[in-house]
């Protein structure tokens, strides 16, 4: 249902304070729950699909019979990680991209403009989060959720929800880009070694692609779609922060409307649905320095509204 009401929003001091509210904080925690559950079929994934294809090829070497055991189980990881895994992987992720959007919105001072898909109920958000005030408190202080966005209380609140959209497709963009670039390399370096051990124990031809074309394809077939979707994303998300960046630039002779801002989330809200995931141990290695250059660059963008702010 659409919100009649026209969208004004508010200033920037007001956004600073509402994003370490205790109602959004909840919504923040519930929001990282849910990712983390979905990075658990992440990792299921992974795993699984990353032992059969090292272990196949070793299995070969050493027992050769066993082979066509390690190809069927190969087959059968890769149509249930297909079919099961990956399903239950995205209702999670698209879970969290709802709850996220929830945030936004309440903080941003946003109407509600449509449905999102899928459509969260208070009591899901708060079967996701932690329950107690005090374990809350703790969730809150040890996975870093307040100041969630650098919002500079010297710029226009227009300004504020623009630098802040704008940061955090900059930052997710580079964290999926680390991702991608990981796991295939990773994975095409295993593929090397896989057939260098088939050549040094001299495979046969039906060994050779029982035991390592057939464990070693699905894997690199995965990482190879994940890093076209990851290209994909990455630019749209590069188009984008570019164009709210441009507008941000261009806000001092041209302000951005609140129309601008409320089609932004819509696409931002469509990326985060739709992303590939980033498993939670490369996220929280990465994430002290993403930060950093997320909040460098919205204080160099900040910076240049804000003279322009003083010279009116």
């Amino acid at each position: 249902m659409k919100d009649s009401r026209p969208y004004e929003p508010p200033d920037a001091g007001a956004i600073a304070d509402a994003q370490n509210k205790d109602s959004n904080l909840k919504l923040l925690l519930a929001q990282r729950r849910l990712y983390s559950r979905a990075k658990i079929w992440t990792t299921v994934r992974g795993v699984g699909v990353g032992l059969i294809a090292v272990g196949a090829p070793l299995l070969a070497a050493f027992c050769e019979p066993a082979t066509v055991w390690a190809a069927a189980l190969a087959a059968g990881w890769y149509v249930l990680n297909r079919v099961a895994f990956q399903r239950l992987e995205r209702l999670d992720a698209r879970r969290g991209a709802t709850v996220q959007e929830l945030f936004d919105v309440a903080v941003f001072g946003m109407p509600t403009i449509a449905v999102r898909e899928p459509r969260l109920l208070p009591e899901d958000v708060a079967r996701a989060g932690v329950p107690g005030s005090l374990q809350r408190s703790r969730a809150r202080a040890d996975e870093k959720l307040r100041n969630w966005y650098p919002i500079r209380t010297d710029v226009p609140g227009r300004v504020a929800i623009a630098i802040a959209q704008r940061g955090n497709l900059a930052y997710t963009r580079r964290l999926l880009q680390r991702h991608a670039t990981l796991w295939l390399w990773l994975l095409c370096g295993w593929a090397l070694a896989a057939i260098a051990i088939a050549l040094c124990f001299e495979f046969s031809l039906a060994t050779f692609l029982l035991a390592v074309a057939l464990p070693v394809m699905p894997p690199l077939v995965d990482a190879w779609d994940e890093y076209s979707q990851i290209r994909v994303a990455g630019r749209e998300r590069e188009a984008l922060a570019n164009e709210i960046e441009d507008a941000i630039k261009a806000d001092g002779t041209s302000p951005i409307s609140p129309q601008q801002l409320l089609a932004w989330q819509g696409q931002l809200f469509a990326l985060r649905r739709d992303s590939p995931l980033v498993p939670d141990w490369l996220y929280w290695l990465l994430r002290d320095r993403a930060e950093t250059e997320m909040s460098e660059a919205a204080d160099t963008i900040g910076g240049t509204s804000a003279q322009q702010e003083e010279g009116k």
